[in-house]
């Protein structure tokens, strides 16, 4: 049985899945995220991934809930393990781009931070950006 979340299916069955529960063709999607037609059916034959970039536009042309981004830009992590990159393209970015966050993920790497050790992080982190509003 198919989940209707998509959660189940591969990067490129997902991405489908989407475009065609928004009613979008091939052509328009592939338009929108600056392909072509048949590179987008590569994509979605997992033959291919998609850039950072295009996977941005995506996002943005099929209007992904959270959920949904959350879940795309994970599952197209996962089509480039192999290929060097497994971290999700839609934070990546964000990464490299701040030695502190690079840094910050060195330490609880070489500390072995497990999942609470991370969940004490991300809720003080919230309580202390709410607090500074």
């Amino acid at each position: 049985m198919v989940m209707e979340s998509g959660t189940d299916k591969r990067f490129g069955a997902y991405i489908e899945m989407l475009r065609r529960k928004r009613g979008r063709t091939m052509r328009e999607t592939a338009i929108a995220i600056e392909v072509s037609s048949q590179f987008l059916s590569e994509v979605e034959k997992g033959r291919r991934t998609l850039t950072a970039e295009r996977m941005n536009k995506l996002n943005a042309f099929l209007n992904l809930s959270d959920e949904e981004s959350r879940i795309m830009y994970d599952k197209g992590a996962e089509t480039r393990r192999y290929k060097d990159t497994a971290v999700p393209q839609d934070f990546s970015d964000y990464i490299v781009e701040r030695d502190y966050a690079m840094a910050a993920l060195r330490v609880a790497k070489k500390l072995d931070a497990n999942e609470d050790d991370w969940q004490r992080f991300v809720d003080d982190l919230i309580k202390r950006k709410e607090a500074e509003t």
